[in-house]
């Protein structure tokens, strides 16, 4: 049974994505770049260290996307006040993208969710974060 979780629980992880990256092309987005955009919505500015360590994700695969970002005008990066370092923020129009990319990934979610019951989804929840504690 704990393979089958487990193996399960990647199957649903690559459908999730793939799923999710379906409809993220409405708005030109992938996946990856919308856990950026979703992470700066949350805490306004950030490091590429900081988006790194907290998405758990090599910097130099953050660094290409949010250079893409940057590309499409979605993010700028600014001074802070370590010289050594740039800050990252949503520019207006990845402002506006943002929002867009929230609808959709709100309705997928919900539509994912619909028919189970709410203890349910909380005990999922819980498992999944005590899963996760005993890795970080």
């Amino acid at each position: 049974m704990l393979h089958s979780f487990f193996h399960q629980n990647q199957q649903f992880t690559r459908s999730f994505t793939k799923r999710l990256n379906e409809r993220l092309a409405a708005v030109d987005l992938y996946y990856s770049q919308w856990l950026i955009i979703y992470y700066l919505m949350q805490f306004k500015t950030s490091t590429l260290v900081e988006i790194s360590n907290y998405l758990n994700v090599e910097k130099p695969t953050i660094t290409r996307t949010v250079n893409r970002l940057e590309e499409r005008k979605l993010v700028e990066k600014f001074p802070s006040q370590d010289k050594r370092e740039r800050r990252i923020r949503l520019t207006v129009k990845g402002q506006q993208i943002s929002e867009q990319a929230l609808n959709i990934v709100s309705n997928f979610e919900n539509e994912l969710v619909e028919g189970i019951p709410e203890a349910d989804l909380k005990k999922t929840l819980q498992t999944v974060q005590l899963l996760k504690s005993k890795l970080d």
